[in-house]
């Protein structure tokens, strides 16, 4: 499953790392800072799963995942909502909101998330 990451926050990225770390199924093909960055990788690498953290620095967010949704950039987008950040009103078919990277990880379809000791 290949993967574009956007995040911002030191914690959130760690966490996020973190947890996908052990999950050998799963190929990062890009990491952005930006929403530019983000909607420029996932042109460019169609990603299976575009992880993003709400407050990413850029064009408002919600703009920002109606012209992912509406490019079919990303099968799906998983946003990972900061406590701090406006609300995002996400009315998009591709798109589900979390609040804990914990959660967010644990709804990556299943066949991903085998881990090696799993597989045996």
């Amino acid at each position: 499953m290949r993967l574009v990451v956007a995040v911002h926050s030191r914690e959130v990225k760690t966490a996020l790392f973190l947890a996908l770390s052990g999950i050998e199924a799963l190929e990062i093909v890009a990491t952005a800072t930006s929403t530019a960055e983000l909607v420029s990788y996932c042109r460019a690498f169609r990603p299976d799963v575009a992880i993003v953290e709400s407050d990413l620095p850029g064009r408002p967010m919600n703009e920002t995942l109606q012209h992912l949704d509406d490019a079919k950039c990303s099968k799906q987008i998983f946003l990972i909502e900061s406590p701090d950040a406006p609300d995002v009103a996400i009315d998009l078919t591709s798109a589900e909101l979390f609040r804990d990277v914990e959660h967010m990880v644990a709804a990556i379809p299943n066949g991903a998330v085998a881990r090696p000791e799993e597989e045996r």
